[in-house]
Order: C-alpha cells, then sequence, then structure tokens
C-alpha cells in the first residue's frame, strides 16, 4: 500500500498513530506530497487532490481520513478504534467528525492567512475563530464521557496538536486574532486529558518523514 500525506514538522499525523496502532509500519509505502504543488501526483490519483489518499495493492485508492482510519482498523487483531455497534459508535462518530471540523476549519483559516491582509475578510475569519472556540468548547463537555481509546478521540489529539502547532504563527497573520488566545484557558478538563494522550509512543515517536 502508498500512503500520500503532507509533511508537516512537529505535527504527528492521525493517520500515522493508526498505522502505528494497527502495527502495520512495515505494509504501507510513505509518499511526501503538497497538494498545492503544481507537480504532486495527487491529483492524478485522486481526483479531489487531498490527503491523505491511501492507494491498495490491488491500484484502487480510499480518500479522507474517516475513510483511511476505518480501512486500516479493519487488517489488525487489536480492539478495535471504530466500535461495531451500539450508542458508543454512533457517540465515537460524532468526536470524529467534530474533530475533523474543527481540523478543516483551521485549515480555511490557514488558507485565509496566506492572503495580504488588505485583502482578507474580517468577518468570514471572525465567523472561523467562533466556530473553533465553539468546537473546543464542546470538547470540553465531550471529555468526561471519554472512555477506551477510539478514533474519536485519535481524531481529536490529531486535531489540537495541529491547531496548537500553528496557533500563533497563522494568527499573526490574521486580522483581528490575537495570537496569545489560550486554547485551553477556561477548558481544564480538556487541557487535562490532551496532554498525557499527547505524550502516548504513538504521537511522540514521528512515523512519517517531515520537512
Amino acid at each position: 500500500m502508498k500512503l500520500y500525506y503532507t509533511p508537516i514538522k512537529g505535527y504527528v499525523h492521525t493517520v500515522e498513530a493508526v498505522i502505528r496502532y494497527a502495527g502495520l509500519e512495515s505494509q504501507i509505502e510513505l509518499i511526501p506530497t503538497k497538494p498545492f504543488d503544481t507537480g504532486t501526483p495527487l491529483a492524478a490519483i485522486n481526483p479531489l487532490g487531498k490527503v491523505p489518499t491511501l492507494v491498495l495493492d490491488t491500484g484502487e485508492y480510499l480518500a479522507g481520513g474517516p475513510v483511511i482510519y476505518e480501512y486500516l482498523d479493519s487488517l489488525h487483531r487489536r480492539r478495535r478504534l471504530f466500535p461495531a455497534k451500539g450508542p458508543q459508535r454512533w457517540r465515537t462518530l460524532r468526536q470524529a467528525w467534530m474533530a475533523d471540523g474543527l481540523f478543516d476549519t483551521f485549515v480555511l483559516l490557514i488558507i485565509e492567512s496566506w492572503l495580504p491582509q488588505t485583502e482578507q475578510r474580517p468577518v468570514y475569519i471572525a465567523r472561523l475563530v467562533g466556530k473553533i472556540m465553539a468546537i473546543l468548547d464542546q470538547l470540553e463537555r465531550d471529555v468526561p464521557g471519554y472512555d477506551r481509546l477510539d478514533i474519536g478521540q485519535m481524531r481529536t489529539v490529531g486535531a489540537l496538536q495541529f491547531l496548537r502547532l500553528k496557533w500563533v504563527a497563522t494568527s499573526k497573520a490574521l486580522i483581528g486574532v490575537d495570537p496569545a488566545i489560550d486554547l485551553f484557558a477556561n477548558r481544564p478538563q480538556l487541557a487535562g486529558w490532551f496532554v498525557p494522550m499527547a505524550r502516548k509512543k504513538m504521537y511522540r515517536q514521528p512515523l512519517l518523514l517531515v520537512e
């Protein structure tokens, strides 16, 4: 199998943590690529041109984190990250979806930060920041219900790690966003859960190549 991903220094991708959890390191060829580069082969493989993209040994591709995570979760014999049924399955999928929303919303902010400030849209920026803060508030409410490790929690760690890594630099480039904002302020349960989770081996030892 071949995994196309974006190399980001200091960031451990959720797909990377799932690969390590499933013990699939030796079965996947890792191919760093940047979706916005004109020379990337990604567009010829995945029409959406997004990462992660996983090419199976059959030549078929799987695109989108949630699809790839669940496929990889089907290839090992450990306890599944995706509950098979019942309320826990839907709770887990909701939490994973919320984490995806956090990541995707922040990516939109990053893209906006690439524009000169004279071309940025203050109302749009404020709306995105408001969504991020609302998601963090929801995660604060969700933490007491976390039980055994699942894809919802793993995806949340990945999204929060990305947010913390890029928040200051992105905020400095945006109109009306304070880079000094403490993302965990008034969210003690989220902070208390995230810190030990981010120290787990699957997050501390990068598997994917970075620049």
